[in-house]
């Protein structure tokens, strides 16, 4: 479980607003070209230790939730780091089966 308390999905309520890692140039360009501020990331507080240590293991991330409690947790990579989250013990947790970048969250 995470530690949001009454914090709906969508809303930031229990996030904070960091860089977005060097490592991950090429996705803060997209979000750039798509109008979205792409120097900056959001990130749900009480996921925010596991992101950074996927982000020091070089994990190019591309969304994330805590689940508020509500919903189960998830981070998005890259298809190409699929077999090396497997390989740091993550679960697939897409429903659609053939999507291989979604990942259960070890710590929400």
């Amino acid at each position: 479980m995470c530690s949001c308390v009454d914090i709906a999905p969508g809303t930031w309520a229990n996030s904070v607003l960091i860089p977005c890692p060097h490592h991950m140039a090429q996705y803060r360009r997209n979000r750039n070209v798509a109008g979205l501020n792409g120097d900056w990331i959001q990130i749900d507080r009480c996921i925010l230790d596991e992101i950074i240590e996927l982000w020091l293991k070089g994990i190019h991330t591309r969304g994330c939730c805590c689940g508020h409690n509500k919903y189960e947790s998830f981070v998005n990579v890259i298809p190409e780091q699929s077999s090396l989250m497997l390989r740091f013990g993550y679960i697939m947790n897409h429903p659609d089966k053939s999507r291989i970048d979604t990942f259960k969250l070890k710590t929400a």
